[in-house]
């Protein structure tokens, strides 16, 4: 009987791997799972040079020109209602600023022209600024022949 006792306190030991075996495999398997996570977070960084390409798009210079407030009449049959509208206009480059103040008068008279066709509902619809500032940068951009304009910025707009 004492020898069953043994061979069975001998088979728990087997069975059972030690706290110090334990401790030492879930230090490697956390050791193995931060360095996976550090290769995978630097090999995302580099992906094909996407950090080189990132640079090159953004723009090195951006710069903001911001217009004085246009107060346009809409089209309206009583002749009573009116937009008043301030607009910045964002620039490729620094250059580009001096050709839009030789030619803010046609800028101008793109912006009243287009604005003035707009009925009141039109420019009350919520979706009426997106609309306004796609065709106003369309416009602008053919009338300078350029890509001069990237963005417009409707900073003030008051319906009456």
């Amino acid at each position: 009987m004492a020898e069953e006792k043994k061979e069975e306190a001998q088979e728990k030991e087997v069975k059972k791997p030690s706290k110090k075996k334990l401790l030492f495999l879930l230090i490697i398997g956390i050791g193995i799972i931060i360095l996976a996570g550090s290769v995978i977070a630097v090999l995302s960084t580099f992906k094909g040079g996407g950090g080189e390409k990132a640079k090159e798009k953004s723009p090195k210079e951006v710069v903001i020109y911001s217009m004085e407030p246009i107060v346009v009449n809409l089209f309206d049959p009583t002749g009573k209602r009116y937009l008043q509208i301030r607009l910045a206009l964002e620039l490729k480059d620094k250059k580009m600023e001096e050709e839009i103040k030789i030619n803010e008068p046609k800028i101008k008279d793109i912006i009243i022209g287009v604005l003035s066709t707009k009925t009141p509902e039109e420019v009350l619809q919520p979706e009426a600024k997106n609309l306004i500032k796609t065709e106003l940068l369309q416009k602008i951009n053919s009338a300078l022949g350029e890509e001069a304009v990237s963005n417009i910025y409707i900073t003030q707009y008051i319906v009456e």
